[in-house]
């Protein structure tokens, strides 16, 4: 062998060691490793449509999504109902993530990946399970943080561990925000108390404890603009809209909290306003708000000869909520609030 040749094979050889070295050091393995290409929780897709209970294990607590016969509820929230299409599209982007690439199998480069378990002290990561109606666990897995804009998917990625093992793996789905696992309870929540078209909409009164009342009619349905009855001769509308943001009160009425209404002191009546929306099609929907614990709290019922009546009261019978404080504004108005002084005259 020449002397040139020798030292090629030196150097090549050196470099495949240093190579080594640093795959053994940043704990990966680039060559081919079992499980590229395969679910990463096997079974799920197929048993999607089995899947009865979800949990998410944070460092900060854990939320349980069950579904029963009043469907996808949240357990820590009392078992008030869940956002039904975030949870199936949750468990459906689960079930069609794909092990793409294997990572670091160093423990001590969980973090960056916020694949830790979830009892370490500051953990980022997720432990998700789900299970069947019997109870049987369907799926285990650990989520930690995403990758956007990963080659060849629409999503991105998503950095994944099995629990008890230290293989590390960037996996993906077929669709973008589809694994979608909050650890806010607020984000499980159907926020959507009720939602009244303010087309439907034919009067509203606004009552408050020390007899002061307010109402906003319209004549018909076709009607965008409510009127406000009863303006004091020497008054004028500020704002035509104004009596027509109350009209649209009911329009998407989200919450921000939910309780019990069995697990919370009664509303104090020298303290309540309540809110009365009529519609052309016989529904009448009834607001009590009142403030406490520095918040905005209602009840609501629906009554009258309407089908929405029965399923409005259904879902809201026995809770109270809270609302923002900007949408509370709406039916705490008071006349002094819309109108002021007509100019005078000139002379």
């Amino acid at each position: 062998m020449s002397p040139k040749s020798f030292t090629t094979l030196s150097l090549l050889t050196a470099a495949a060691v240093i190579a080594a070295l640093v795959m053994i050091v940043s704990g990966r393995n680039d060559g081919p490793v079992a499980g590229a290409g395969d679910a990463a929780i096997p079974g799920l897709l197929q048993k999607a449509n089995d899947v009865a209970a979800m949990s998410i294990e944070h460092a900060g607590g854990t939320i349980t999504l069950s579904n029963g016969e009043d469907g996808w509820t949240v357990k820590e929230q009392h078992g008030y109902a869940a956002r039904t299409i975030k949870v199936k599209r949750s468990i459906l982007g689960l079930a069609q993530l794909i092990l793409k690439e294997p990572k670091t199998r160093l423990k001590k480069k969980f973090a960056k990946l916020e694949l830790r378990d979830t009892s370490a002290q500051g953990a980022q990561s997720k432990r998700v399970r789900l299970y069947d109606k019997a109870g049987q666990l369907i799926g285990d897995i650990i989520v930690g943080k995403g990758r956007p804009g990963l080659a060849g998917t629409t999503g991105g990625g998503l950095y994944i561990r099995n629990p008890g093992e230290d293989q590390t793996w960037l996996a993906a789905g077929q669709a973008q925000g589809s694994v979608d696992l909050s650890k806010k309870v607020i984000d499980w929540l159907e926020r959507k108390i009720v939602h009244v078209d303010s087309q439907r909409v034919k009067r509203a009164v606004l009552k408050h404890p020390d007899g002061e009342t307010l109402e906003v009619v319209k004549a018909t349905k076709e009607e965008s603009l409510f009127a406000l009855n009863d303006i004091p001769a020497d008054k004028k509308l500020i704002s035509a809209m104004e009596p027509t943001t109350i009209g649209k009160a009911l329009s998407n009425l989200v919450l921000d909290d939910v309780k019990k209404e069995a697990d919370t002191k009664p509303f104090d009546a020298a303290k309540t306003i309540t809110a009365e929306f009529f519609t052309f099609d016989g529904l009448t929907v009834r607001v009590r708000l009142t403030e406490r614990d520095g918040g905005s709290w209602i009840k609501l019922d629906a009554s009258g000869d309407h089908a929405d009546a029965k399923a409005i009261s259904k879902r809201t019978r026995g809770w109270v909520y809270r609302i923002a404080d900007y949408t509370a504004s709406t039916f705490t108005r008071r006349m002094n609030d819309l109108v002021e002084a007509k100019a005078a005259p000139k002379k």
